[in-house]
């Protein structure tokens, strides 16, 4: 009886799985917002950035042992064979087998670059953190354009679906006039290019929108094959009040995350060249240690020894102003990059809020064609059916919506693409 149960269970697990498998799964639905906070956890490039923030601290830790104070032990066991040591005469005295177990404890009271060195670890750490939030925002802008993408191709799948759902209703109509004769066989030719043309177009525009789904999971962090269902549609993201007022608000360059890596490096560069000059001050190290002899031999020996070291560098063949001139050198270059940037980023405000602005402008005039070009087209399918144009009419007004829409749909998707980079900018991907 319990075999059958287990066997009903089994099989009923294995139907699961090949349902599951069959393309049945039920797919990961995500907003834009859904999406980032997805790919936030589950990215594996930013998952492998985000190990630095390990590896710094467990460098610190490293660090802060230096100062920490160092205890050994030893065990030691020494023999001479029973050798006498003959002294002349008749005076000798036997070898004796030796064996004692020693500890040792060391401790740094004072070195500079010890000190400042801590710090610079610390600053190092602060500096593979802000690598990580942009390596962050990087994936945001990435999901930001693939989710825009998919949105945009799929408005196409449905235009060019609807539009080759009504040519193939017209070639229908012209394949019946031909037989009845009100219509000659080029007009039926025409048509039939053209509803051929759309299957095509179709099909590639399918293909695409495969590739930028997978794309879309490699970001997200989910395997290949994964059901997506993006639940945004396009035009929510196509409101126009929130992008005049993003185009003229003002920038606040130390928001910007690269700039506030520039000034961490800066901070990190000022501690290294402090950390060159303590390298011509003394350090001062205190040692105690303690012998116990488990097995006497030979001559005794004092149990225990303390000491307290100062190590004074007096010369180095000028290794040590080398150091310091190098990190003197790097500090000046890191100053004119940190300018630089600011130049930059300056630039890029003026240029970003421009192509905004563009393709705000574009996006309103392509929308306004789209309407034109379906109000003619629509026309000119009645007029058609009357046989008041031609097939060859037809078909370019056909041609000319499509090109409208395609027209259309890259101004969406340009204007969205200006909108995240200076969102970007600003560091407001949020």
């Amino acid at each position: 009886m319990k075999r059958g149960i287990y066997i009903i269970l089994l099989m009923l697990v294995l139907q699961g799985q090949l349902y599951a498998q069959s393309g049945h799964a039920q797919p990961q639905a995500l907003s834009l917002e859904e999406a980032v906070q997805f790919a936030m956890k589950h990215n594996k490039e930013l998952q492998a950035s985000e190990l630095d923030i390990e590896l710094r601290k467990k460098m610190i830790t490293e660090s802060i042992s230096q100062g920490l104070p160092q205890v050994n032990a030893s065990l030691d066991y020494s023999t001479n064979f029973g050798r006498e040591m003959d002294f002349g005469g008749n005076a000798s005295i036997k070898m004796e087998d030796r064996s004692s177990l020693g500890v040792s404890v060391s401790q740094l009271l004072f070195n500079g670059q010890w000190i400042v060195g801590l710090k610079t670890s610390k600053i190092a750490k602060a500096v593979s953190e802000q690598q990580v939030d942009i390596n962050a925002q990087t994936i945001k802008e990435n999901v930001y354009n693939t989710y825009y993408t998919i949105l945009v191709t799929q408005r196409l799948v449905e235009i060019l679906e609807n539009n080759l759902a009504n040519m193939s209703q017209i070639m229908e109509h012209t394949l019946n006039m031909y037989k009845a004769g009100t219509v000659e066989e080029t007009d039926a030719d025409q048509i039939r290019i053209t509803v051929g043309q759309l299957k095509n177009n179709l099909l590639s525009m399918e293909r695409t929108l495969d590739v930028n789904y997978n794309l879309m999971r490699i970001q997200l962090g989910l395997q290949a094959g994964t059901p997506l269902e993006l639940t945004d549609s396009l035009d929510t993201f196509l409101g126009t009040d929130g992008l005049l007022a993003l185009a003229s608000k003002d920038f606040d360059i130390n928001s910007n995350l690269d700039y506030q890596l520039t000034l961490t490096q800066e901070k990190l560069q000022e501690k290294m060249v402090a950390l060159q000059k303590w390298a011509f001050a003394p350090s001062i190290n205190a040692s105690y240690s303690y012998q116990y002899l488990i097995k006497k031999g030979g001559f005794g020996s004092i149990p225990h020894t303390a000491s307290v070291t100062m190590s004074i560098p007096v010369f180095s063949g000028l290794q040590r102003k080398a150091l310091l001139d190098q990190e003197k050198i790097t500090l000046e270059q890191t100053l004119i990059n940190k300018s630089l940037l600011e130049d930059n980023l300056k630039l890029q405000e003026e240029q970003y809020k421009f192509d905004l602005k563009n393709a705000l402008e574009n996006y309103n005039l392509q929308k306004d064609n789209v309407a034109v070009a379906q109000k003619v087209l629509e026309s000119y399918r009645n007029k058609y059916k009357v046989g008041t144009i031609s097939s060859l009419d037809l078909t370019q007004a056909n041609n000319n919506y499509l090109e409208a829409e395609n027209n259309y749909t890259s101004a969406c998707l340009t204007l969205l693409e200006a909108q995240t980079q200076l969102l970007k900018l600003f560091n407001e991907l949020k």
